[in-house]
């Protein structure tokens, strides 16, 4: 794999973020879902995306390479915080209108019943790259890049692969299936992941 650099994004790159979500998820089987019709997906995936990255840029971690031309989305998850998060259905229905608002909420009350709730650990709701540059590893390396860094710390992650080949490549990276599916009426499954991290070698046991 090529040397791939890796930087944290800010408030300045929100635009670019939500631009790069917008176009690596246009095939994605859940967008699909959600936003049947093509066209109302190219219109409706910016509003969609965009409250995710202020949100991330404000309580987590957004990375990314330095042509911004892929992303990484990660979130911190305290099990010990107790209140609901947003009411999405709520949020997204004056932003996107109420059909796909149903959805985004029936979507999000499938996937919250599976997240895991046994241990602090991020989240990586979103990865994307965009289309052009699909294929260049850029994906591969902002994931790798964060999981060093989480092995380093001794934190758990978790995530949902939307589809078995993106599963595929997860497990390559050390995620574990757990013993659930996110199952979308009439739509795709969902592959819940969970990923350990690494022991490093200072500490493994000696004899």
């Amino acid at each position: 794999m090529p040397n791939i650099s890796v930087v944290r994004a800010d408030e300045t790159d929100a635009d670019e973020v939500t631009a790069v979500l917008s176009a690596g998820f246009h095939q994605d089987p859940v967008s699909g879902w959600i936003f049947p019709d093509e066209a109302d997906r190219v219109r409706l995936h910016p509003p969609f995306f965009r409250p995710f990255v202020e949100l991330t840029l404000a309580e987590g971690a957004i990375w990314t390479t330095p042509d911004r031309a892929a992303v990484a989305l990660w979130l911190p998850v305290d099990v010990t915080a107790h209140g609901d998060g947003p009411d999405l259905r709520s949020l997204y229905e004056p932003l996107l209108g109420a059909y796909h608002a149903e959805r985004i909420g029936a979507f999000d009350t499938r996937s919250s019943a599976n997240h895991p709730t046994h241990t602090n650990h991020q989240y990586l709701p979103f990865v994307a790259v965009r289309p052009e540059r699909l294929g260049e590893g850029l994906g591969t390396a902002l994931l790798t890049d964060r999981l060093a860094d989480l092995d380093r710390q001794g934190v758990p992650s978790y995530l949902e692969a939307s589809n078995e080949r993106s599963a595929k490549l997860y497990a390559r990276l050390g995620y574990a299936h757990l013993d659930v599916t996110t199952d979308l009426p009439g739509g795709p499954t969902l592959y819940p992941m969970w990923r350990d991290p690494a022991r490093r070698e200072a500490d493994e046991p000696t004899n």
